[in-house]
């Protein structure tokens, strides 16, 4: 039996058996593409709360490089405004 749904970021309609929860924002159900992007938001989001705990907590592997692990931050803020999200509404 089919169910079509919209989905919660894009409003397509698809079927309710193809969309997935939103890994941001459990109260959303994605289309497999929008499921996509919001994947890669959240590792991006993930990577840049590691970088930063490296970075605050001097760990061995940011020593020397300070600067280049900021920079890989600014670009992964970067990445997700691309992909349209806003990092400082993930935090």
């Amino acid at each position: 039996m089919e169910m079509p749904v919209p989905c919660d970021k894009c409003k397509e309609w698809v079927e309710l058996n193809s969309t997935r929860q939103s890994e941001l924002n459990k109260n959303e159900m994605l289309c497999p593409d929008c499921y996509h992007i919001d994947s890669e938001v959240k590792d991006l989001f993930d990577e840049i709360k590691d970088i930063q705990y490296m970075l605050d907590n001097n760990e061995p592997e940011v020593k020397g490089d300070r600067r280049g692990w900021k920079r890989n931050i600014k670009e992964a803020k970067q990445k997700i405004k691309e992909l349209g999200y806003d990092y400082d509404t993930l935090i």
